[in-house]
């Protein structure tokens, strides 16, 4: 099944107080909820907020049930394409 629309989490200009990881860790879980399965996201990220390397977002993403399908930087912003596997039954 395709989805004709994509979600995409602008978290590029967040101004959190707290540690990066665990924003992020409950950005992941929140996805983790709002995606039906097979369907992608993409979460918009600023490398200096957010300095981790491709393995620290499949860790989190496996934590949640999710699987990081590409992760890109340019310009020092970060793309993290995001999908939730469909469960075999």
């Amino acid at each position: 099944m395709q989805y004709s629309c994509m979600i995409v989490e602008d978290h590029r200009n967040i101004s959190c107080g707290g540690d990066p990881f665990n924003y992020l860790k409950s950005v992941m879980k929140g996805l983790s909820i709002q995606l039906d399965e097979g369907q992608d996201a993409t979460v918009l990220l600023l490398r200096e907020k957010f300095p981790y390397q491709r393995s620290t977002y499949e860790g989190l993403a496996r934590t949640t049930k999710l699987s990081i399908l590409d992760v890109k930087e340019e310009k020092g912003e970060v793309s993290v394409l995001i999908r939730k596997p469909r469960e075999v039954k």
